[in-house]
């Protein structure tokens, strides 16, 4: 009898050690998405689950009850500077996303500093590090079947996390600090350059300031450039910031001083464009 239990209890282990070994996907997958806006870089990771034919809100997410704001693990969210979520400070770090959904009202999303909570579990509101009220979107027709996270970069300071699962669309305004932080590499970068190389830092400046919508302090650097150092990569650039400016004659000027010190490469690179360029602002001129 005694031999026969043996035999049982090896040939039981040897059963549930062999279902241990199963591995099977999950219903709700891990997944992330990151971003940089400016300096500052941003990450989400969370897991996503799918609506299957489920009512959501209100139904599976209960209205006025914490939500995890996803399934499985807590969603977290990593910024690497300080930031700003629809206005209010949060400084840099990583942290839980929690949301409380309501019925016809403001949703309250909050970011906890306990990344390590499962679901809402463990959840203390004395570690909120924020809570911002933000009113929820749902698309009219538009389904989204497994929840996702969007970041979404507006230009060099602002930009948006999307979340959307089924209807929903919920966005979250972020702004970084970015312009003062340039401004304050490009001044320390001159201060630690010799005086015959601070042309190319004038002239990485203004292109800098120049695509980022920043065209006042990107003709004064650009002006500094070629002032420094003539180059026809300064008046070029010089030329289109004064186009934008709508200084058309003050462009064409630019222009012609660029092709005066233009060498095979810059006219290979750029003929074509400036010559289409000189045209179109010959005729904003008249």
């Amino acid at each position: 009898m005694r031999i026969t239990l043996f035999f049982l209890f090896l040939l039981l282990q040897q059963t549930l050690a062999f279902a241990q070994t199963v591995e099977l996907p999950l219903k709700s997958p891990a997944a992330s998405t990151a971003l940089t806006i400016g300096y500052t870089h941003i990450s989400i990771d969370y897991s996503a689950p799918s609506v299957l034919d489920r009512e959501i809100w209100g139904g599976l997410v209960p209205y006025d009850t914490l939500w995890r704001a996803g399934a499985n693990a807590a969603t977290t969210v990593g910024f690497s500077t300080d930031v700003k979520v629809n206005g209010q400070p949060l400084k840099a770090g990583k942290y839980a996303l929690l949301v409380l959904p309501r019925k016809d009202s403001t949703w309250t999303v909050i970011f906890n500093q306990n990344t390590s909570l499962h679901g809402t579990n463990g959840y203390q509101p004395e570690q909120d590090a924020l809570r911002v009220n933000i009113r929820p979107k749902f698309a009219r027709t538009r389904h989204q079947e497994m929840l996702q996270y969007e970041i979404v970069r507006q230009n060099i300071e602002n930009g948006y996390m999307l979340l959307s699962w089924e209807k929903l669309r919920l966005y979250l305004p972020i702004k970084v600090e970015t312009m003062d932080r340039a401004i304050a590499e490009i001044e320390e970068a001159l201060a630690a350059t010799p005086d015959e190389g601070e042309w190319e830092i004038y002239l990485q400046a203004a292109d800098f300031l120049f695509w980022s919508g920043a065209v006042n302090p990107a003709r004064t650097y650009a002006q500094k450039s070629v002032d420094n150092k003539p180059t026809a990569q300064g008046y070029w650039l010089l030329a289109r910031i004064n186009a934008k400016q709508e200084a058309y004659q003050a462009a064409l000027e630019a222009t012609s001083e660029a092709l005066k010190l233009a060498d095979n490469n810059f006219k290979a690179r750029y003929g074509k464009t400036v010559q289409e360029k000189q045209a179109a602002w010959k005729d904003e001129r008249q």
